[in-house]
């Protein structure tokens, strides 16, 4: 290897480790999380452990249980937009995206921002 080409390829290498790459990640900063801790607050404790549940049942990939927990949720607290975009994801971990679209649509017409960080192909984006 030529000292021209392995300087080259030293330079990408660390242009990439140094963040010289595309981001992996979309802006959180629109949310406050001082006004969504406070939001939370006014919570149903049970709706809440619901809520947490299904988020817990998402990271297991655990969709059907996450399904009837987000169900409960939106059900206990329909103006509560966490509650239909867990329903969105756990429908989407089912395979059902119209009923994820419809959950999804839900949410966002009571947080207009509520979207995906890394969406796929069959959500709708705003």
């Amino acid at each position: 290897m030529t000292i021209r080409r392995g300087l080259a390829i030293i330079v990408l290498a660390t242009s990439y480790a140094t963040g010289c790459r595309p981001p992996d990640d979309q802006r959180t900063d629109s949310v406050d999380p001082v006004a969504a801790m406070q939001e939370r607050e006014n919570w149903d404790p049970a709706m809440a452990a619901r809520l947490d549940s299904g988020n817990a049942a998402i990271r297991a990939d655990s969709f059907e249980v996450a399904q009837r927990l987000f169900t409960a949720v939106t059900e206990m607290a329909p103006d509560v937009a966490a509650g239909w975009f867990g329903l969105h994801l756990a429908e989407l971990g089912l395979g059902r995206p119209d009923e994820a679209v419809a959950a999804l649509e839900r949410a966002r017409a009571i947080a207009a921002g509520a979207s995906l960080i890394h969406p796929t192909a069959v959500d709708t984006l705003p």
